[in-house]
């Protein structure tokens, strides 16, 4: 390599400076360097050349006309010396820049006072410990969906030797005062969980891997990003309705978005490509739809910019169609059937999922203030349910899946079927016979399992007739027992008026011819006290009238004679 002069003239330098020639040592190299406590300090930057400098601080001029040169050697090579030139700035820099560059080798440079030869300042170092590596470039952050969280990936910087990079990855959101670095020795890093819906600022910086500390290198820009917020925190649901497409719907309340980007992937690699959600054609039940697939999980996010300026992005876990089906409402039929019944049947508006879907059947009798629900189990597509005569039914039905191998949501309710079932005066004459059945049948059992109560019951409705030959012969001998002389037992109550006789024993007699006088003989009797007056029969007054001839009285007839007794038949 061949050595390049420059001017060693403080007009020459002042000359560039003023002309607005990049300085050999920018303030970015000085902050990069800080950390270097040696002097003279030296690196490269594009291991092409070798650029070494020193302050009038650090290296005192005592006599104040002190004529500086720089010497520089490797290992045991020859000395040469470097033209140096002055930079001036908020420090006065004494710089010397040469092309004589060897790695992996020792450099010793010398800084000496040429008036009195003698060496002022030395050192000796490791020059590819102080290269000054670019940072990388073409950086890219994107998510990952199977560890939900961003992968930030880069190039590295293009330079001739095959050096071994490490990297330092520093990203930061602005309302945070702490800036998170992680350090890596490969082209990617993995980021830890983010705070949702932020913007991140990330940024890289490079420098040589090996067993000594080496400087960092300049930082990237820093490229902005927004974390991911949950797709439920915007209401985003995705279902498939026919296993055929794939509906996404959000709450528009709350993605008040100027600027909205909706897009779906297949799979979780990196290697699928995200594709726009197209927009539906029913915007009141499906915002954007895609095709569905079967055979792999689907991902969605939302790029959002609302009106405010802030940007968002949203992200859906990855899912699979057979984890978001929700049938098309059914179509119910109903009809009156005998019996006062009703045959209701529909049809399964999934014919794939026959098996996995099952029914719901609500039914309200009071103007929809309350439901009665019935649940059908899967594959069932009729069912009678039985109705009260008079009363106005509506019906709804909905499906949704199983929740094993199929699951979903339910449908919405289809529409109300309305019907009223007729009245009916049939029931009364069953009801009339099986009555007349029981009573028939209580009758003949009644004397078999109560037969004590059935015979007071009996006694009660049909009491017994009195033997009337007995009940006669009763009072006739009472009565001969009160005209005894004897007879103290009866008394008749003195406080009692006097009863009229039940029954009149006449006698009548015809005159004869010597115009004798008729007499008649009256017998009152009065009824003998029965406390039990039950079997005694309430009897008119009888006439007891004798069977007289025309001109003679009865033989033996006298004033107290009793006579059978016969009612007279007039």
């Amino acid at each position: 390599m061949k050595r390049r002069r420059l001017p060693v003239t403080l007009c020459a330098v002042l000359t560039l400076l003023c002309s607005g020639v990049k300085p050999q040592v920018t303030e970015e190299d000085l902050i990069l360097l800080s950390g270097d406590r040696e002097v003279p300090h030296c690196f490269s930057r594009n291991l092409e050349t070798v650029v070494c400098y020193w302050s009038a601080e650090e290296v005192p001029d005592e006599d104040g006309d002190v004529i500086y040169g720089f010497y520089y050697t490797y290992d045991e090579g020859n000395e040469m010396e470097c033209d140096i030139t002055v930079q001036s700035g908020r420090r006065t820099l004494y710089v010397c820049e040469h092309d004589e560059l060897i790695l992996f080798n020792y450099l010793n440079v010398f800084v000496r006072d040429k008036k009195k030869n003698r060496t002022l300042r030395s050192r000796k170092l490791e020059l590819e410990l102080f290269v000054i590596l670019q940072h990388p470039h073409d950086i890219k952050v994107t998510w990952e969906e199977s560890s939900e969280r961003f992968r930030v990936t880069w190039i590295p910087p293009e330079i001739d030797m095959n050096f071994r990079f490490k990297y330092e990855v520093q990203f930061w959101f602005l309302e945070e005062e702490r800036q998170s670095v992680i350090r890596s020795e490969v082209r990617e890093v993995l980021l830890p969980q983010l705070n949702p819906g932020q913007l991140y600022h990330v940024r890289i910086r490079t420098a040589w891997n090996g067993e000594k500390a080496s400087i960092w290198g300049p930082w990237s820009k820093a490229v902005t990003f927004v974390s991911v917020a949950s797709a439920e925190t915007i209401g985003l649901q995705c279902f498939t309705p026919d296993l055929s497409q794939v509906c996404c719907t959000w709450d528009e309340r709350i993605l008040d978005a100027s600027f909205l980007q909706v897009h779906y992937r297949y799979g979780q690699k990196s290697t699928f490509t995200w594709q726009p959600c197209k927009d539906s054609e029913h915007r009141n039940e499906c915002h954007c739809a895609f095709p569905a697939r079967n055979d792999t999980s689907m991902s969605m996010k939302l790029n959002v910019t609302f009106v405010n300026g802030k940007q968002r992005l949203y992200y859906n876990k990855p899912i699979l169609i057979s984890h978001i089906v929700r049938p098309q409402v059914p179509v119910l039929h109903a009809q009156q059937v005998p019996g006062n019944k009703l045959a209701l049947n529909w049809s399964s508006p999934i014919p794939g999922l026959r098996k996995h879907l099952i029914y719901q059947i609500r039914f309200s009798t009071d103007n929809e203030k309350s439901w009665t629900t019935l649940q059908v189990p899967a594959g069932v597509y009729s069912k009678e349910i039985s109705m009260v005569s008079g009363t106005s039914y509506i019906l709804q039905i909905r499906t949704g899946p199983t929740q094993e191998e199929i699951q979903g949501s339910w449908s919405g309710w289809s529409a109300k079927v309305t019907t009223k079932s007729p009245s009916s005066t049939g029931w009364v004459t069953p009801v009339i016979a099986v009555s007349f059945l029981l009573i028939v049948a209580a009758g003949f059992c009644l004397p078999y399992i109560f037969p004590s109560f059935y015979r007071k019951l009996k006694d009660k409705l049909w009491p017994p007739l009195p033997n009337l030959h007995r009940v006669l012969d009763t009072f006739m001998a009472e009565i001969q027992k009160q005209y005894q002389p004897n007879f103290t037992l009866y008394e008749k109550p003195q406080e009692e008026a006097a009863q009229p006789s039940s029954l009149e024993i006449l006698c009548e007699l015809t005159p004869t011819r010597d115009s004798q006088q008729v007499s008649r003989d009256y017998v009152q009797l009065a009824p003998p006290s029965y406390r039990n007056e039950e079997y005694w029969p309430n009897l008119d007054p009888m006439e007891l009238t004798p069977d007289l001839g025309a001109n003679e009285l009865p033989h033996g007839l006298t004033n107290q004679t009793y006579l059978p007794t016969a009612p007279s038949l007039h």
